[in-house]
């Protein structure tokens, strides 16, 4: 089940991550203004790498558990949250790339993103599990909602956490040095 919602979670992603790319460039261009500082490449001696290092962890942890324990609304905020950032990652994938290029993006994103969003993906998965179980509890059908919630939190305590913590030390330490590698190329 939970290689299904996966492939499901990955495929809605993935489309509107696209579409992203394709409509919502003005939507992140604003998105890239606002966020400019940030995308400034911070290296690891700044005296805030500790505390951003800290707030991009939160972040992410906040995001993924709230996509798990979300799910029990019938898995709607996990969809939610899977299709809004595709979309929004999208646009800003194409805005970054048409003002610094496809190399800038890939130093940017590739290196902390190969372990992010696939976990962010498999906490939308999960919560598309646990809100099937919601679903079926509504219906009156038998259901696992609580089995399953707790799955999937032991998962993400093991698996989805840990990995986290990894793509937060990579966005914070190394992402910044390929993007000044390939900045400075």
């Amino acid at each position: 089940m939970l290689l299904r919602n996966l492939v499901l979670a990955t495929t809605i992603f993935l489309v509107t991550l696209v579409l992203g790319m394709l409509f919502a460039q003005d939507i992140s261009a604003g998105i890239v203004r606002q966020f400019e500082e940030q995308l400034k490449p911070i290296g690891p001696t700044d005296n805030f790498s500790l505390l951003l290092l800290l707030i991009i962890f939160i972040n992410n942890t906040i995001k993924a558990l709230g996509a798990i324990l979300f799910g029990i609304l019938l898995g709607l905020p996990p969809l939610l949250f899977v299709s809004l950032n595709g979309f929004i990652i999208g646009g800003f994938i194409s805005e970054v790339a048409s003002l610094k290029g496809w190399d800038y993006v890939a130093a940017g994103l590739v290196p902390h993103g190969i372990i992010e969003i696939p976990m962010l993906l498999l906490a939308t998965a999960m919560g598309f599990i646990v809100g099937i179980e919601s679903f079926k509890w509504l219906l009156r059908i038998e259901s696992r909602v609580k089995l399953q919630l707790s799955a999937c939190l032991k998962l993400y305590l093991r698996l989805v956490l840990p990995a986290l913590a990894v793509a937060a030390l990579i966005e914070v330490f190394i992402t910044p040095l390929l993007v000044r590698l390939v900045a400075a190329s």
